[in-house]
């Protein structure tokens, strides 16, 4: 959820609420939707060259069955015959080849586009925020967020999403052949499956929690490690070595909990998906066996319509399993996005006030009027400061460690707001004027040193 304007650190969402464990598909997923818009031809031709695809997957299987029965009856017995169907299987993994191609070239660079767009929606919205956002959270937690936890959504968009249309698209074709050849069967076939669906509910609304806590587990990961390698030299100089290792050896076990937590729900979920698969397959066997001993005259089928059958069930055992796994990179994918689309939703509490003006000539004269201010740790470090300070004036600010000499220049740069009293700059209050023409007229000197990667 967004902070609302003026929030403190407290009402940030950093996507570990525990609302929405209980959905299959979380709503965070269904939020990239309107970040394909712009691609919407790719989306397009990826999903009809995935549907291409699984035609010309199954073909082969109804042209096999219908060989099987024109030789068994006797109706064919030219060469050119068996050419034609030769050619029409040949000619379907032909197809099969082209349609996989352009599928998985259109799914794969539409996930990198996106994974881009969101990305830069994520690091835009966090460049916005207020220095205390920054102040309230680890470095490393930010990174894993905007690197690890985005590469998870590029990976649900370029394998999850193209194995669920795949799974639609064949089972829906699949499931028309087969009713056309023999609702009987397809009815035996495809009423196990159902059962699937509460297993795959009661493993998303377990394992759900388990993957939130394992994507902030490894954002502390990143954490402990950041600050230590920048650190390095201090750590050794204070031979703080070994309680650094305890530090990041305890993040680290703690994520490995987590991941062994979420493993032992899998173990649990993709038995089921076997079981019920292979209860499906075993009573088609036997009932297309039997059907097709009482032929077509009785309600039966053909020889060569039971050869599809089987052929078909093969091809659809695969997408069954693949489904304990799809489910699995699901919920694993919506753990990312709460995380990626909290940082999108973040809103920053120190703006530009409506009606807000430019400071167009440079900062002339410079007043702090009865000017209060404490931390959010409720440490108060300005008590009614005042001073006024003209052009081509010098102040030289003295105190100890704490006493608020650095605050001052940050409240002037409005990277906080104050608890009281007035800042201004030629005679307007700051609060009346915008962020950017404020910056433009400082030039801030940190004491802490910071070098931005890149040449000189």
């Amino acid at each position: 959820m967004p902070a609302p304007k003026g929030g403190t650190p407290a009402e940030y969402s950093d996507g570990t609420s525990e609302a929405g464990d209980k959905q299959i598909l979380g709503r965070q997923l269904w939020r990239i939707l309107p970040y394909i818009k712009p691609y919407w031809k790719r989306f397009t031709l990826g999903i009809v060259s995935n549907m291409g695809a699984r035609i010309c997957d199954l073909l082969p299987f109804v042209a096999m069955g219908l060989l099987t029965d024109a030789i068994l009856s006797g109706d064919i017995n030219q060469l050119e015959e068996f050419v034609f169907y030769g050619l029409l299987i040949l000619g379907s993994f032909t197809g099969l080849a082209i349609f996989q191609g352009i599928s998985n070239y259109s799914w794969e660079t539409l996930a990198q586009y996106l994974q881009h767009d969101i990305r830069m929606a994520a690091f835009e919205s966090l460049i916005k925020m207020e220095i205390r956002y920054f102040e309230d959270r680890q470095t490393g937690d930010i990174m894993s967020v905007i690197s690890a936890d985005v590469n998870q959504l590029e990976n649900f968009l370029s394998d999850a999403s193209t194995s669920m249309i795949r799974i639609v698209i064949t089972f829906s074709t699949a499931f028309a052949i087969l009713v056309w050849m023999s609702w009987k069967l397809a009815l035996i076939l495809f009423v196990p499956i159902i059962f699937i669906m509460p297993l795959i509910y009661f493993f998303s609304t377990r394992v759900q929690k388990k993957y939130r806590e394992s994507r902030q587990s490894f954002g502390d990961i990143n954490a402990v490690l950041s600050n230590n390698i920048s650190g390095m030299g201090v750590v050794q100089a204070y031979n703080a070595e070994t309680y650094e290792a305890t530090r990041v050896g305890k993040e680290s076990s703690s994520y490995k909990d987590h991941a062994i937590g979420a493993t032992v729900q899998r173990t649990k979920f993709l038995p089921g998906i076997y079981v019920i698969a292979g209860i499906a397959f075993g009573l088609l066997a036997t009932a297309g066996g039997y059907l097709m001993l009482e032929g077509p005259s009785q309600g039966g089928i053909t020889p060569g319509q039971f050869v599809t059958f089987l052929l078909m069930s093969t091809r659809m055992s695969m997408p069954l399993f693949i489904l304990g796994m799809l489910v699995n990179q699901i919920q694993k994918s919506e753990a990312s996005a709460r995380r990626v689309f909290a940082m999108i939703d973040l809103e920053p509490s120190i703006i530009d006030r409506e009606g807000a003006k430019s400071l167009e000539a440079p900062a002339n004269a410079i007043t702090f009027d009865e000017v209060h201010f404490a931390y959010p740790n409720g440490n108060k470090v300005l008590n009614g400061v005042s001073f006024e300070l003209n052009r081509n004036q010098s102040i030289g600010i003295v105190g100890p460690t704490g006493a608020g000499k650095s605050t001052i220049v940050k409240l002037l740069l409005r990277y906080y707001e104050t608890d009281g009293g007035a800042i201004s700059m030629n005679g307007s209050d700051i609060n009346e004027l915008t962020l950017g023409s404020i910056r433009d007229q400082i030039g801030y000197v940190s004491q802490d040193v910071y070098l931005f990667h890149g040449t000189i």
